[in-house]
């Protein structure tokens, strides 16, 4: 259904729908002035079709009579202005808002802002806000909550997870689960769930039903999350409390609690202290982090749509997998990514590498180097983690008040228990139940991608694409994955040492040096081999010598009729 055209989409609402364009027509930079009046195009159009299910109006937030300010705007949707030039203090307003009933969705500005452009922003946000049109993706990440440092201030959460949501919102109807009611919504096709912690009985309940009721379910299962380090006042590390790891074991896929260290790395930035002067100086330099595994196309599965298009994909804190091959004999288990022969893993959940102890690595090699497991799929029937267990959702059983003892015989029963019944606890899942584990949360961390965007570019885009790929397959849209294997993606060099660097450095510098020699040699052999042109005796072409004409006085003193036949005479030559 995602193909249908504009008329599908407005005869499938179920309520009118309004877009509001926030528009300052005064402070638009010259290049986007006509993009208003593309905007009311094609909102004239739709709304032409709709009978009456789509109406729209501009608001300049700007205006006086507007109803609104811009502070309202960002109070309530969330949208700044944008800044005119990188120089100007001027700032403009470009946006869209679709509101139905109380859902409300923001139109970014993208792309050229062509009719074309346009178009498929509004037709994409109504096929969000209409039914049947795409799959729904439930979403659960770690609720920000504020912490307090050593001096006993609020501090904001480190981690935010904005930028997943986000790029799940361009393709699929992307919801936030609350997984303490202990149901997930029955429409929900894939749950998403991203750094699973201090998840009670009812939440755990939550997550195993929707499997059981086949469902998908992609997890992001790191053991360890990052924090602000009240001492150092840099990164530190927080272990993950009260997660599915004894729920994913029972399930046949149990997330180690060890860290994998890798010689295939991607760079971090790290504050390095240095002698200048007999000064210290700190800077900051991008280093190899073993703990950043960068997974390359031989670490990955060769046939798995799901890491198909994909040139590389870094997973941070990574923790390995080990599957159990007795529970998952009847299914089907693929090993999608896997750390490369250079790893090991280490205990504990030290992030700050020494190397004052540790000079190539940052870090203890304690154990033999291999290849590790860090991200796997599995198709098939899976057995509930409550099986046999009492469902959290029913009332707990209260212990009956034994009566009064008649005789000494009565005095020595015990109370009876209320027994309890598992009402409604789906057991087994049907064949056609989908799973994806990966050993790291943190790999999709705003705060991790933005780093890998200040070193790498866009490579950060590989890590979104892989949650996307997994959800694509999730719903056997391979159409969708096929299709975006063939888009823009980044594309990284093949990773190598530094032996194999300076190899190809210098036979670069070598072809350059000899294709220079080669072209001087291939020019003076030329020149030497070519005829020179004969040329003709001046008195076989007629050739007078001009007078050469006096100088000084000399010239004053000659006469008109000497210049006039001088004069002759160069144009007879001339000619």
């Amino acid at each position: 259904y995602g193909f249908q055209n504009i008329d599908a989409i407005l005869a499938s609402l179920t309520e009118p729908v309004e877009l509001v364009a926030y528009v300052t027509p005064n402070t638009l930079p010259d290049v986007l002035a006509d993009v208003p009046t593309t905007i009311e195009t094609v909102l004239q159009d739709i709304a032409g079709r709709s009978n009456g299910k789509f109406t729209y109006r501009f608001v300049d937030p700007d205006a006086v009579d507007s109803g609104v300010t811009r502070q309202e705007l960002y109070d309530q949707y969330g949208i700044q202005p944008l800044a005119a030039s990188l120089f100007s203090g001027d700032s403009y307003y470009l946006y869209m808002v679709l509101g139905s009933g109380e859902q409300a969705q923001v139109i970014y500005p993208q792309g050229e802002l062509s009719e074309a452009d346009v178009r498929t922003a509004i037709e994409s946000t109504l096929k969000r806000t209409s039914s049947g049109f795409l799959q729904v993706v439930g979403l659960w990440t770690p609720p920000a909550t504020q912490t307090t440092d050593m001096f006993g201030q609020l501090v904001q959460p480190l981690s935010s997870w904005d930028q997943i949501s986000e790029a799940l919102g361009e393709e699929y109807e992307v919801r936030t689960v609350d997984l303490t009611t202990g149901v997930v919504d029955g429409d929900i096709n894939v749950l998403v769930v991203i750094g699973p912690q201090n998840l009670d009985e009812k939440a755990l309940y939550a997550i195993d039903q929707h499997l059981m009721r086949g469902g998908a379910l992609i997890v992001a299962a790191g053991n360890m999350g990052i924090t602000y380090d009240q001492y150092s006042g840099g990164l530190g590390s927080a272990p993950v409390v009260g997660g599915l790891r004894e729920m994913l074991q029972h399930y046949g896929f149990t997330v180690e609690d060890t860290l994998v260290m890798d010689a295939q790395n991607e760079p971090f930035p790290i504050p390095v202290v240095r002698e200048v002067g007999g000064y210290q100086v700190q800077e900051i330099q991008a280093l190899d982090y073993p703990q950043f595994v960068d997974i390359r196309s031989d670490g990955m599965a060769q046939n798995n749509p799901i890491v198909s298009g994909l040139s590389a994909v870094t997973l941070n804190w990574a923790s390995p997998i080990t599957v159990d091959a007795a529970k998952n004999a009847a299914r089907e288990v693929e090993v999608l990514l896997k750390s490369s022969p250079e790893s090991w893993t280490a205990t504990g959940y030290n992030i700050q590498p020494d190397f004052t102890l540790y000079p190539e690595t940052g870090f203890a090699q304690v154990s033999a180097t291999q290849s590790y497991t860090l991200a796997v799929s599995a198709r098939g029937a899976f057995e509930s983690f409550f099986k046999g267990k009492p469902s959290p959702l029913e009332p707990e059983a209260t212990v009956e008040e034994a009566p009064e003892p008649e005789s000494e015989a009565d005095a020595t029963q015990t109370p009876t228990a209320t027994p309890q019944v598992n009402v409604g606890t789906i057991e087994v899942s049907p064949s056609t139940a989908r799973m994806v584990v990966i050993g790291s949360m943190e790999f999709v961390d705003d705060v991790v991608l933005q780093l890998s965007y200040t070193l790498s570019g866009d490579r950060y885009l590989n890590n979104l694409k892989l949650v996307q790929n997994a959800i694509a397959w999730s719903v056997e849209d391979l159409d969708l994955l096929e299709i975006r294997s063939r888009g823009s993606a980044s594309r990284v060099l093949v990773s190598m040492t530094e032996n194999a660097q300076s190899f190809w450095e210098v036979v670069n510098y070598g072809l350059a040096l000899i294709s220079v020699i080669a072209i001087g040699i291939v020019s003076s052999v030329r020149r030497r081999n070519e005829a020179p042109m004969e040329l003709l005796a001046p008195e076989d072409v007629g050739y007078k010598p001009r007078k050469r004409r006096p100088e000084g006085k000399d010239a004053a003193a000659e006469s008109s009729a000497d210049r006039k036949a001088a004069d002759a005479d160069s144009e007879e030559v001339e000619a």
